[in-house]
């Protein structure tokens, strides 16, 4: 096989000398065919069954019987026969085609007047020639260059993809060498049939490619398998490897064109990769490519700093695997009950927990393939063109039968996010702009922004500036720490019972019970979750689900948990309202699996019922503040505002006296500095005592005598 003329004449060793060229052309409507023969089985006996159904038939033949198909019905069935069709001709494809370095097959075309026959397959044959293909195609999804028969058929997207690859390799050949001059004329061969078939079709793509336009018809010829594409998905730059194309429909019946893509996405436990399906609808004409919804990445107006960029964001996502208590200010969403998504304006303190996610959403989980192995071992600080990103069939999730589900039904190992294996360039070049987490102000599980991720402004006299003595500080933030550090230690004779650390914080408004839960987690730097009677209901076959669920997540993220206000469910029970009995008897019952801190706030102490007070471990009761105490929120509150003041300490030492709490305080000095700011700008004495006369009816209808006062909180 080693003619170098297309036309040449046969290499005379076998009968096939007839044929005109080291390229084989068979009629499409007989290739296939083939020839069955009768091998003399004798004819068919009927089948005698034994008594039993399980002893064979004496008079079974050893053997085989053949049937042949003959004419179909009007609906298309096969009637069989036992004899072979007349028609049947001799095999195209013999052990005489075999020995072509090609096969090209060939159809008739109708309604086209610049060309009646076109290319239908083409068989590539020569081993040399499939070995130079190997390296053209490699990493194409798909192809497997190195089989015995290697077929090209219907646009021939391979070897239109990889053009310029094949024709960069054929130019490289070394003809010095008997396998490299052969090489060359094989892999001429195939470039002279491809470039007469698709001439118009690559020249005509290479010219809107030039001119970044392209039409719908061939949008096809600029999506190569492989190659990395850019896309907005919600405004986000994302950038993504290209799975695989074809032409469809969308969910509404029109015409598009699918884009299959992959990225790289966190389940809480490790990294793998996902699919997006993205569609381009039809439109007539030409468009430029940047317009399209997705599209190469390379016609970005500025794919080095795009690339620069993102590769930096996926960097900041690596680092937020696993649970992260951050800050936020951005859009977070959710997906409605009709699949809409609903949006929600987020500013504050978030916790990023995707395993936590798919814990307590698992409807809406996040489950991914796990990245190749030639994928994790690489850590290159390049890209290398595309050529990582090998798609072979174990790299990717195949079919929908595994319905988004995880192996074996099981949870990611969260013990292993620490030990990842880290993130390639390209790997983070493709990771996702979402992350998953819980708002602590919304008090709901959303979709996060990387890019809105901030570090948290940590508040660090929060601490100092509570208003309280000393030594009570103190036990309450060793008391906190310590439960923290070593909660393993304490335990009942159940596991997971009895972990807990339950504080209350029990006396009248505006004395800083709130405060203290506040200040303790601020100081410790971790996440306060804060819990009312309204983010649990009042259906008991609700609350308990929910209450339980709130204090895992806090066990999770070693948060401290405050239960402001939590008279409704600490109220002693009575033999007259059961509905309200449920909810303290769920409430004493699920307490007691607690693992974490718990700040419990009232005003009603005497109301407790009896079975909490074995529960709680410190009780601080908070009094009135003293003048003292008063003076001390006072200063506090005027060194914290920017605003400037002339108060002095005469009249600091004047409005200490007033009865008020640290609520009040805070609210007249708010006013104040209103008042101050529609004249001068600076607060003065009276703009304060001026506030305090307008709201002093609801100062003295806010106080109480000692008696009602102790009969709350004593």
């Amino acid at each position: 096989m080693r003619e170098s003329s297309y036309e040449g004449s046969s290499d005379g060793s076998d009968d096939s000398s007839s044929i005109p060229s080291q390229v084989l052309t068979i009629d499409a409507t007989k290739a296939g065919a083939i020839k069955a023969k009768a091998n003399g089985t004798p004819e068919d006996t009927s089948d005698k069954s034994s008594d039993d159904g399980e002893k064979c038939d004496p008079g079974m033949k050893t053997g085989l019987k053949n049937l042949y198909s003959g004419k179909e019905d009007k609906k298309g069935r096969y009637q069989w026969q036992d004899t072979v069709p007349e028609d049947l001709g001799d095999p195209v494809e013999n052990d005489a085609t075999a020995k072509w370095a090609l096969i090209v097959r060939n159809i008739r075309v109708f309604n086209n007047p610049r060309k009646n026959i076109a290319v239908h397959s083409i068989v590539v044959q020569s081993p040399l020639l499939k070995k130079l293909l190997t390296g053209v195609l490699k990493g194409y999804p798909g192809i497997t260059a190195s089989l015995q028969r290697l077929e090209f058929s219907g646009k021939f997207e391979p070897l239109i993809h990889r053009w310029a690859e094949l024709k960069e390799a054929i130019g490289k050949l070394n003809t010095d060498t008997d396998d490299g001059r052969v090489t060359k004329e094989h892999a001429d061969i195939l470039l002279d049939v491809l470039t007469k078939e698709f001439k118009d079709l690559i020249e005509t793509s290479q010219d809107m490619k030039s001119k970044r336009v392209m039409t719908y018809e061939q949008l096809w010829t600029l999506f190569q398998p492989g190659a990395k594409v850019f896309s907005r998905q919600d405004g986000q730059e994302t950038a993504m490897i290209l799975q695989e194309t074809k032409y469809g429909v969308d969910m509404k019946g029109a015409p598009c064109f699918w884009a299959t893509c992959k990225y790289v996405d966190w389940d809480g436990g490790k990294f793998g990769t996902n699919k997006l399906n993205l569609s381009i609808g039809q439109y007539g004409g030409t468009r430029h490519i940047p317009q399209l919804r997705v599209y190469p990445l390379e016609f970005h107006s500025e794919p080095e700093a795009l690339t620069a960029r993102l590769i930096e964001r996926g960097e900041k996502a690596e680092a937020l695997a696993g649970p992260n208590y951050r800050a936020y200010h951005g859009i977070g969403w959710k997906l409605g009950s009709f699949g809409t998504k609903d949006k929600y304006n987020v500013t504050g303190r978030v916790v990023i927990d995707t395993y936590g996610w798919n814990r307590f959403n698992p409807a809406t989980a996040i489950y991914v393939t796990p990245l190749a192995q030639k994928d994790s071992a690489r850590n290159s600080g390049q890209l290398d063109g595309g050529s990582d990103y090998e798609t072979d069939d174990d790299d990717l999730f195949d079919g929908d039968d595994d319905a988004g589900m995880p192996l074996d039904g099981q949870f990611a190992n969260e013990e292993d996010a620490a030990e990842h294996v880290p993130l390639t360039t390209e790997q983070k070049l493709i990771c996702t702009p979402l992350l998953r987490g819980y708002s602590l102000k919304n008090k709901d599980w959303l979709n996060f922004y990387v890019n809105c991720v901030k570090e948290i402004e940590w508040q660090t006299d929060a601490f100092d500036r509570l208003v309280l003595p000393k030594n009570q500080k103190e036990l309450i933030l060793g008391f906190t720490e310590s439960q923290r550090k070593y909660r393993e230690s304490f335990d009942d004779v159940i596991e997971g019972k009895g972990r807990g650390m339950i504080i209350l914080l029990c006396g009248p408004p505006g004395v800083g019970k709130t405060l203290t839960a506040e200040s303790i987690a601020e100081q410790m730097k971790v996440p306060l979750y804060m819990m009312s009677a309204g983010d649990l209901g009042l259906d008991p076959r609700r609350v308990e689900q929910k209450l339980q669920d709130i204090l895992e997540m806090c066990t999770r993220w070693n948060s401290v948990l405050l239960l402001d206000e939590a008279d409704v469910f600490l109220e002693q029970r009575s033999l007259h309202e059961l509905e309200r009995n449920k909810l303290v008897s769920i409430f004493l019952r699920v307490l007691e699996y607690y693992e974490g801190t718990m700040f419990l706030t009232t005003n009603r102490v005497n109301t407790f019922d009896p079975a909490f007070q074995s529960r709680i471990h410190i009780s601080l009761d908070y009094q009135g503040l003293s003048a003292k105490s008063r003076y001390t929120v006072w200063k506090n509150f005027l060194e914290s505002s920017q605003q400037e003041h002339t108060i002095t300490e005469a009249q600091l030492k004047e409005l200490a006296n007033m009865d008020l709490n640290g609520r009040q305080i805070k609210n007249i000095l708010k006013v104040a500095r209103l008042f101050a700011a529609g004249e001068d700008g600076k607060l003065t004495h009276d703009n304060i005592l001026t506030t305090f006369e307008l709201t002093q009816h609801l100062h003295n209808e806010a106080q109480f005598s000692e008696k009602s006062r102790g009969s709350l909180y004593h």
